[in-house]
């Protein structure tokens, strides 16, 4: 056992013990153990019953780690140590791998004072040397190798983890289904005997949001997209001051490249919180950056996670989804400025605009819509049936931009409420730049912005990027709304002539995180040539 007499910094100098059995039998004979389980609420008197707690609790059999990959003292320190850390944290459930804690010194030094277990790591090797002998026939022991174990090992986990994720995959066709089969009879059922259907299931829309955002892909698409992850490096790198000596929260962390950031300009504590799967990746960037220290991950809502501190000086976040606001992050992001924002915090980014212009392209409407009007002689016009219906995401051509931008939407991130996030009859007034034979659509997009106090407005942002068709290409592109000609007539334009009208936006009805658009538009003819205004034309598109 570890004599208790030795300091915390004798953890950091293995080499000083020559033997093991220098850890052993110094511990007086009268002494009771008492272990404290890695949850901190409960001890134990009995070594067996903390093991049986750690494997029930918290997904941790030490003798099987111990087992597998041929753990010794020290290695079994670590591994103590680096649970007590996690939990610590807020991560209850681990999934303990030896690449998170075997390498360096960080976890020899033991989280609590005087814990009884790292002075019975003898006995844990008993254990777990009695569990092997009790095999049929020894045959851990002699049957296999130590390394043929291992990657049988290995080869089960792989196989639970697919287990796993084909149970979910089933789970999710099979509700589906039912749902489908429910709004199915529920539509064709008389009104005599509804009241005897049993309603469909309710979209879980937030399940959908963040487990959309569990996987590599999307995460790659974002850090590749230089114009964004640039912009946040470049404000906060051009302006260490504002972070040093610090608290961060980032909300919506992702792989936790902006708290990464953060970290590094002189931060003190970064909390990064996000509600997919994508945390546990984000624990595993700061573990292998050398920056457990300072940035804590947190896995949950916002609005539902405890974070360790009352307020921060910071709230750093990339919550714009396309269009601006769709996905609703940015209620979040304003609660959380609400509940945890010091009096003189700092928003990242800290104003938004959203932006309106005109977009005429006959080479796209040729592409994508008149193209299913005969495809090899054979007519297929139901194909591009919801072509006018939902907002269509896409880099529009800069030639096809028709009209200068104009501002709908202005949001001070210091200062917005949700109910601001609401257009209700924004108005908007758009030159074409030559004649224009046809108005196939408007063009969507916004701007962003970074500045240094709450009191600052756009002018005074030094860094700032743009997702318009004029800009460089983001991964958000541009929202395209496609006039339906077919029911609305064609709308042509003369060079100067403008296009007067107003914008709705609203969150989906079903789905918050969903938008729906409405437009209403004419064009003012010039009276002076004999020529009155186009009747008002108005439509509607949802982004799902």
């Amino acid at each position: 056992m570890l004599n208790q007499s030795d300091s915390s910094d004798d953890l950091t100098e293995p080499n000083t013990l020559d033997d093991e059995d220098e850890w052993k039998d110094v511990e007086p004979e009268n002494v009771v153990a008492s272990f404290v389980s890695f949850g901190g609420i409960t001890k134990y008197g009995d070594i067996e019953e903390f093991l049986e707690d750690a494997k029930d609790n918290h997904g941790v059999d030490l003798i099987m780690i111990k087992n597998r990959h041929g753990l010794d003292t020290f290695g079994m320190i670590k591994l103590i140590n680096f649970v007590r850390t996690q939990v610590k944290q807020g991560l209850f459930r681990l999934n303990v791998s030896p690449e998170t804690f075997l390498e360096g010194d960080t976890y020899l030094k033991p989280v609590i004072e005087d814990d009884a277990l790292l002075y019975s790591i003898d006995e844990i090797f008993d254990i777990a040397e009695r569990q092997t002998h009790s095999l049929p026939n020894g045959a851990a022991k002699t049957a296999y190798s130590q390394e043929q174990i291992q990657e049988m090992l290995r080869h089960i986990d792989q196989l639970r983890e697919q287990a796993a994720y084909y149970r979910s995959a089933l789970q999710k066709t099979y509700l589906e289904k039912l749902e489908l089969l429910e709004r199915t009879v529920s539509n064709e059922s008389s009104a005599d005997n509804k009241r005897d259907i049993v309603p469909a299931r309710e979209n879980d829309n937030d399940s959908h949001y963040f487990s959309s955002y569990a996987y590599n892909d999307i995460h790659e698409t974002m850090l590749q997209d230089t114009v964004r992850t640039d912009a946040y490096r470049d404000f906060i790198y051009d302006n260490k001051h504002l972070f040093a000596g610090k608290t961060v929260l980032d909300v919506g962390c992702g792989t936790g490249i902006l708290s990464l950031f953060c970290a590094k300009a002189g931060a003190t504590k970064v909390i990064a919180v996000d509600n997919s799967g994508i945390i546990e990746k984000a624990r595993e960037i700061v573990f292998e950056n050398g920056l457990s220290d300072t940035i804590q991950c947190l896995r949950g809502k916002i609005e539902e996670v405890t974070l360790p501190v009352k307020k921060v000086d910071i709230i750093v976040s990339e919550w714009m989804g396309y269009c601006l606001l769709y996905e609703a992050m940015l209620d979040s992001v304003i609660w959380a400025r609400d509940h945890y924002l010091n009096a003189n915090g700092l928003m990242i980014p800290s104003h938004a605009t959203m932006r309106l212009s005109l977009f005429a392209d006959d080479d796209y409407i040729s592409d994508k819509i008149t193209f299913w009007n005969s495809v090899y002689g054979f007519k297929m016009s139901c194909m591009r049936a919801k072509a006018y219906d939902d907002i269509v995401i896409r880099t529009v051509k800069p030639d096809a931009v028709s009209s200068r931008s104009e501002t709908l939407l202005e949001l001070h991130l210091h200062t917005v409420q949700k109910d601001d996030l609401n257009i209700t009859g924004a108005n908007f007034a758009l030159a074409a730049r030559q004649d224009i034979d046809q108005l196939h659509g408007f063009v969507i997009h916004f701007d962003i912005f970074f500045t240094t106090n709450q009191e600052a407005g756009i002018s005074d942002a030094r860094t700032s990027f743009t997702t318009g068709p004029l800009g460089p290409e983001t991964h958000w592109q541009q929202a395209l709304a496609l006039i339906d000609s077919s029911k609305l007539g064609t709308t042509r334009l003369k060079a100067n002539e403008d296009v007067h009208g107003s914008v709705d936006l609203r969150k989906g009805k079903e789905n918050f995180r969903e938008l729906e658009i409405t437009i209403n538009w004419q064009v003012a003819h010039d009276e002076q040539g004999g020529e009155v205004p186009t009747s008002l034309r108005r439509q509607t598109w949802s982004m799902r």
